[in-house]
């Protein structure tokens, strides 16, 4: 019996030997197709992807002025437009582009819209290889690609997928598996046919409103964003279309309120946008709020921390419709305005240390008057349509 059982295992091992071998012959040829399919896809994408260099110049009492720099990357979206997050050039006073093969030149900065963190940039005398925005939303699951460079320069990639989708009203954000480096903000994030997914956000959020966030609205750490190409179209169309970027505005002031929590002593649970301030004849004026009123909701999104509620109504641009839910005197209230138009490129909200203005004369205390003379000259230059150039950088 034990010679019967031993044979008929051998015989067991012999018949699955080779259909072991092929499976494995046939994952190993997967991975190799794989592998094939992101180095073609990368090849092709890396010319589009260059490094963004924004200089600021510092002077600090008793100390000698020196020139601080800010690294990042960007995505080619026309023959002579450079995408990139506005982080990396908010306050410069002048940014550079330099491309695969170390060319470098002056930018202009056509346009930026600090809220959605993306800058448009136009680098003088260079012809670019663009890539094609994403037709299709990204998903989670979605393969994504990121290409970008690091501070030295060097070109970094990785694979991942989409983890999350983060929807806003008005904005949303892509969470990624794939690793990102120092320096990699503003670079591609690309999908499986090699088009512009979205564009890497190597800081967690817009440059930051006044102030300190409260511990609970910061996200962990640890993570890496983009910015998803359904968000960057209509920047790019404003931009094509008018010159800038426009922005909605409510006309009040608020500030946080939060109450402690019973359940994680030290904890304060936040509550909504507590108003300060109505501009008279404003929105706000108009909807009928007052000093006092706590905005708890917004187009049918809760309101927890006035960020949030500056960056939807900024978002959701001038002339929108939107319905806002507050309580006073602990009565819930309802209502429905238009909001108005936000005067300036970047909202009041939002914390800037220099205006990002780079022509003649305008240094690190220009004024946000500046910048919109800036933006609005430099937009009167025309964009090649963004995706529809395929000559290499020159």
């Amino acid at each position: 019996m034990g010679g019967g059982l031993a044979a008929v295992l051998a015989a067991l091992a012999l018949l699955a030997t080779p259909a072991l071998f092929a499976a494995r012959a046939n994952a190993q040829s997967t991975l190799s197709a794989i592998e094939a399919d992101v180095d073609r896809i990368a090849r092709r994408a890396r010319p589009c992807v260059v490094t963004v260099v924004a200089q600021r110049t510092i002077s600090r009492a008793g100390q000698p002025r020196r020139t601080h720099n800010r690294v990042g990357s960007g995505v080619a979206v026309s023959a002579n437009g450079v995408l990139t997050t506005a982080s990396v050039v908010i306050g410069a006073e002048h940014v550079f582009v330099v491309t695969e093969n170390h060319l470098q030149v002056e930018a202009i900065l056509v346009g930026m819209d600090p809220v959605r963190n993306l800058a448009l940039l136009r680098p003088e005398g260079l012809e670019l290889s663009a890539l094609t925005l994403a037709g299709k939303p990204a998903a989670s699951g979605d393969w994504v690609i990121a290409l970008g460079n690091s501070y030295r320069g060097a070109p970094t990639q990785s694979v991942g997928t989409v983890a999350l989708r983060f929807s806003e009203p008005g904005t949303s954000l892509l969470q990624l598996t794939n690793e990102v480096h120092p320096g990699n903000s503003g670079g591609a994030a690309l999908n499986s046919h090699g088009e512009l997914l979205g564009l890497v956000q190597g800081e967690l959020g817009a440059p930051e409103a006044p102030g300190q966030r409260e511990r609970a609205e910061r996200r962990p750490g640890g993570m890496s964003f983009a910015i998803p190409a359904d968000d960057i179209a209509p920047f790019l169309d404003a931009l094509a279309n008018g010159g800038r970027v426009r922005h909605g505005m409510f006309g009040v002031s608020t500030r946080g309120a939060f109450v402690n929590s019973s359940s994680n002593p030290g904890d304060r649970v936040p509550l909504g946008a507590l108003v300060e301030a109505v501009q008279a004849r404003g929105a706000a004026a108009r909807l009928g709020l007052k000093k006092g009123d706590l905005i708890v909701a917004f187009n049918g999104e809760r309101v927890e921390y006035p960020e949030q509620l500056a960056r939807w109504v900024a978002v959701a641009g001038p002339g929108a419709t939107v319905t806002l839910v507050w309580v006073r005197d602990e009565l819930r209230h309802e209502g429905t305005t238009r909001l108005d138009e936000a005067p300036s490129a970047i909202p009041s909200w939002m914390s800037v240390e220099a205006s990002p203005a780079l022509s003649a004369g305008a240094g690190p205390n220009a004024d946000r008057s500046a910048l919109e003379t800036h933006l609005r000259a430099s937009a009167r230059r025309p964009l090649e349509p963004r995706g529809g150039a395929d000559s290499t950088a020159h």
